[in-house]
């Protein structure tokens, strides 16, 4: 057998030669697994004590001697799936610690109506929001969270500007949200067509909403410096977009 496939388990070359020999020879004294293995009998000394920590070969005494004997291949498999475990739980950690690379911006798209609820959710916590959207869009969706969101808008005084799509059932939306959120919300009229759903700036982060039937999703990227570029060119579409509800 070739000991790659053991040394990619993590084992050191020479112990991968010894426990193969062992395998092969059942109980075994040190002698015969240097003569099986082409190894110096210190060298399995060293290595066979590795072995046995790990659980891969078992110390038999008989009589006045020492004799060797492998554990099940099966183990090996055993071993493999608890690092697989211990990698799978650890690696929420090890992202988090890569997400928090200076410089490199957090980026989550969270999917479907409990993602995007979450995310709206998390809009009602800000001071002061920029959002353009087809709002009407919004209200068909989300009628739970268009209550919601208007009604933490009034309550907790959340600035909020909203460039709203050129459309009629756009603009009644807006007037109904309006009627909640009361003069802390404005809304200006977008002079291009396109806006199709919804999308916000608010604190550190972008949230870029796909809203269609059945697909629905949310990109989500928080990151000071892209966030502020994107804050500069909304005021500047809203200073040049027509007025609604001041």
């Amino acid at each position: 057998m070739d000991i790659s496939t053991l040394t990619h388990l993590g084992f050191h070359e020479k112990a991968a030669s010894i426990y193969l020999a062992a395998l092969s020879l059942g109980t075994a004294s040190i002698q015969q697994l240097a003569q099986k293995s082409g190894l110096k009998r210190p060298t399995v000394y060293i290595h066979i004590e590795e072995l046995i920590k790990d659980g891969l070969i078992e110390k038999i005494p008989i009589g006045k001697k020492e004799y060797f004997h492998a554990s099940n291949p099966q183990l090996l498999q055993t071993r493999a799936q608890q690092h697989l475990l211990d990698i799978q739980k650890a690696l929420p950690e090890l992202e988090a610690l890569q997400d928090n690379l200076k410089g490199k911006p957090s980026v989550r798209i969270l999917e479907g109506k409990k993602g995007l609820k979450q995310l709206y959710d998390e809009i009602c916590l800000s001071s002061h929001i920029r959002f353009w959207s087809n709002l009407s869009t919004f209200e068909v969706f989300f009628q739970e969270h268009f209550k919601k969101i208007s009604e933490s808008i009034a309550e907790k005084g959340i600035r909020t500007h909203e460039i709203i799509a050129n459309t009629q059932e756009s603009k009644r939306s807006s007037k109904r949200y309006a009627s909640v959120a009361g003069k802390n919300y404005s809304a200006r009229i977008a002079t291009k067509d396109g806006i199709l759903n919804d999308n916000a700036i608010y604190g550190d982060v972008i949230a870029l909403f796909r809203i269609h039937e059945y697909n629905l999703y949310v990109i989500r990227i928080e990151d000071v410096i892209i966030t502020s570029a994107m804050k500069t060119i909304f005021d500047m579409a809203w200073n040049s977009a027509d007025q609604f509800i001041n």
